[in-house]
């Protein structure tokens, strides 16, 4: 058994890949897809995406996966002549699972990220701007609920996102050494 293991290992360390198992925080809603954050479709699926007036709307608590900050966040991709506000920057996480605990409010904070520069000069090159915000006094996600997300404005215009429900899942994968 262990000759085996070992030859796993070689092989896979030679392939430069390796194996990996952790969890993640599951965003689910109706009209929502998931898609993985890191390096080439690698990684647990821990966005949940979905289109409305023209903008993507991108939805995570599992930061880790998406971003080098310890908060979840929004980010939309808009085109650069669309005007993008959050008056009433708050956001709800109810749990479901501890019994009759009250919602957690949080704050959606408008940020900028110094490593997504690069990655925002493309998107600009494109006539898309990213707008971020992320999620200010939310504790780390050990619990199943519910994600209530205020209402964004495109243009003038009240966007509602969908009721998010989430969970802890399992992930295992593989994932190459220069991820």
């Amino acid at each position: 058994m262990t000759r085996t293991l070992a030859t796993v290992f070689l092989l896979a360390t030679l392939s430069g890949c390796f194996p990996y198992v952790t969890s993640y925080v599951h965003l689910d809603a109706s009209e929502v897809s998931h898609t993985q954050a890191a390096c080439s479709n690698v990684g647990p699926p821990v966005f949940a995406t979905y289109e409305r007036n023209g903008v993507r709307f991108d939805v995570t608590l599992e930061p880790g996966w998406a971003s080098r900050t310890k908060e979840g966040f929004l980010r939309l991709r808009a085109p650069q002549h669309m005007v993008i506000s959050i008056p009433e920057p708050t956001g709800y996480v109810q749990p479901t699972d501890k019994g009759d605990h009250p919602a957690l409010r949080f704050e959606l904070r408008r940020t900028e990220h110094p490593e997504n520069r690069f990655g925002a000069e493309i998107l600009k090159r494109r006539g898309v701007l990213e707008h971020r915000f992320d999620f200010v006094g939310l504790p780390p996600i050990t619990f199943s609920g519910t994600l209530r997300l205020p209402t964004v404005y495109v243009d003038g215009v009240a966007v509602t996102s969908p009721l998010f429900e989430f969970e802890r899942r399992p992930h295992a994968g593989i994932a190459p050494f220069n991820c």
